[in-house]
């Protein structure tokens, strides 16, 4: 009972996600491009994990999907308000980090991968929570925080040290279905906050 119920909460949890990020993805598309590929990323991967898989190399490509839209998503959308905050040598050097980050991936050790991904994690949300903080944007921090945190405490697929902030097991099986609720708000919190972002800048033109 309950193994079943673990599995109905991560299924809730990842369709929620998948639902939250593309619609953000598809509504973002127009006027914000880098952020809507980030929720799309993240809405892809959420839609893998919810698929009943039992292959071992195609579980290992979804958690390899997984964590790149963790990495990736909260970087675009960071990308996304320092574009718009005219900072654009900031934003590609982020946008430069996180690729380089997913390229070197196989080349970095377990304990390095994931150091530097909680570095890049750390740094995108920074980068958003200046412009946020100075905008006064509300929606845009909590909802920066929200898709940043699983990066910053969620285990990296193919890292066994130093990779979660819990044991394993239940408990980490209920923070990473907690994270992934937290990230469905906080893809709706940035749509609300991107578009805010842009109407302000529209209204100073």
């Amino acid at each position: 009972m309950a193994v079943t119920l673990n599995q109905w909460i991560a299924e809730l949890s990842n369709i929620t996600l998948s639902l939250s990020a593309l619609y953000t993805a598809f509504q973002l598309f127009k006027d914000h491009r880098a952020p809507a590929v980030g929720f799309f990323l993240l809405g892809s991967s959420a839609v893998l994990c919810s698929l009943p898989l039992s292959s071992p190399a195609v579980i290992g490509v979804q958690g390899e999907l997984e964590w790149a839209g963790g990495v990736l998503g909260p970087a675009l959308v960071s990308f996304g308000f320092l574009w718009l905050s005219q900072d654009h040598s900031t934003a590609h050097v982020l946008l430069v980090g996180s690729a380089a980050l997913l390229g070197l991936r196989d080349w970095l050790s377990p304990e390095t991968l994931v150091v530097m991904s909680r570095c890049l994690a750390l740094s995108s949300l920074c980068c958003s929570l200046t412009v946020c903080v100075f905008t006064t944007n509300v929606a845009g921090a909590l909802g920066s925080v929200a898709l940043s945190l699983p990066a910053l405490v969620a285990p990296v697929p193919g890292a066994k040290a130093f990779t979660s902030l819990v044991a394993p097991g239940d408990a980490e099986h209920v923070l990473k279905c907690l994270l992934k609720g937290l990230m469905a708000i906080g893809c709706l919190s940035i749509k609300k906050a991107l578009d805010r972002h842009l109407l302000d800048l529209q209204s100073w033109d």
